[in-house]
């Protein structure tokens, strides 16, 4: 056989051989992917999926958005104003915990639920801790665990990526389609501010809103992507964030805006903030420009730091700069709720939610 015949003959079997790996593979119920860590894992095809389970309540997000009926645990707890908007199965579903801030998954109680697959999404681009994790639980449990990048821009394939693995790809398209063109619209629009032109923002957490977040932390990545200018100069705290400051400190960055966490359901420092005197000479105090978060189902900007900030990031922009950002936050915020937990909010819920950051104030000069 002539060499160019036998590199043929070679070839065509190799490729017959990949095909039968393949058919065996799918005969199997199996297949293998790559993950955006680079690994190779073999993972239930989608029709043996029937249990889903994950690292955090930030991949949970995705999940409860895209497949909720999948859920086999969570990794939060949820509370009466979550569960409005949650499925009727979610109440049931047991508490299996989380890895998140050196917490712990119930590894036992994995394997009792009989969970098929487990994910650990990032909100930025993935760790060598992310990857450490995610293989150190797989490896005690058996049970495959894919790594995904959900940073910003990353969002919508995020939500391909994880409607091919669990069989849901028009509902995943239909998640990342919403993602995408709300991402675009407002960064559109952002990048045609120039940096002396924005806004400064003080993010206030914490019951007395002297904890907070630098420009480097993914906890305030919500913020500037919605155009604000990060206030604090100070360090990060890896990990959970939340940089303690002093009341010194803020009165010398002086913000334009604070958003601080809401009194009532996080025990934040928004009353606090607007009423206590020490706080009277900051800018944002005097101008009456001090808002709370929404928080419905989960924080509009951060924590998790997951694709609820898409929501977060039309706030921001609107309220900072509606002139630019001419939008109806009603109208998103009733799109954003159909769209991502396939639930209709009336006009009185969603100005709950939003508070007295609706309609935002004219741009400041």
């Amino acid at each position: 056989m002539g060499t160019g015949l036998a590199a043929t003959a070679l070839t065509t079997l190799s490729g017959c051989a990949s095909i039968k790996a393949a058919a065996d593979s799918a005969l199997l119920g199996k297949r293998e992917v790559v993950d955006d860590a680079g690994r190779t894992v073999e993972i239930p095809t989608a029709g043996n999926i029937a249990s889903v389970f994950f690292t955090s309540a930030l991949a949970q997000v995705y999940i409860t958005s895209l497949c909720p009926e999948l859920l086999g645990g969570t990794a939060s707890k949820f509370d009466e104003g979550q569960m409005r908007f949650m499925p009727d199965n979610v109440g049931g579903l047991p508490y299996l915990g989380t890895i998140h801030n050196n917490g712990e998954i119930d590894r036992e109680s994995l394997l009792t639920e009989d969970i098929d697959i487990m994910f650990s999404i990032s909100g930025i681009g993935l760790t060598r801790q992310n990857i450490s994790e995610a293989e150190g639980l797989q490896d005690q449990t058996g049970i495959p665990c894919l790594l995904v990048d959900g940073s910003f821009d990353k969002i919508p394939r995020a939500f391909r990526f994880l409607g091919d693995i669990l069989g849901r790809e028009q509902r995943a398209e239909e998640l990342a389609q919403f993602c995408e063109n709300s991402y675009n619209a407002v960064r559109d629009v952002v990048v045609t501010i120039p940096e002396q032109e924005r806004i400064t923002v003080y993010y206030a957490e914490g019951p007395e809103g002297l904890q907070t977040e630098p420009e480097t932390s993914q906890h305030m990545l919500g913020f500037l992507e919605g155009g604000a200018l990060c206030a604090a100069k100070c360090d990060e705290t890896y990990g959970g964030g939340m940089t303690d400051v002093s009341l010194e400190q803020v009165l010398k960055w002086d913000p334009e805006v604070i958003i601080a966490w809401d009194t009532n359901e996080r025990g934040g420092a928004y009353a606090d903030i607007r009423t206590n005197p020490d706080w009277a000479q900051i800018k944002a105090v005097r101008d009456g420009r001090v808002y709370a978060m929404p928080n419905e189902p989960w924080a509009w900007c951060d924590r998790p730091p997951g694709v609820n900030r898409i929501i977060g990031i039309h706030w921001v922009a609107n309220l900072l700069y509606p002139d630019l950002y001419d939008i109806d936050m009603l109208e998103v915020t009733r799109e954003y709720f159909k769209v991502m937990y396939q639930v209709d909010v009336d006009d009185g819920t969603i100005l709950q939610i939003l508070g007295d950051s609706y309609p935002p104030p004219p741009r400041l000069t």
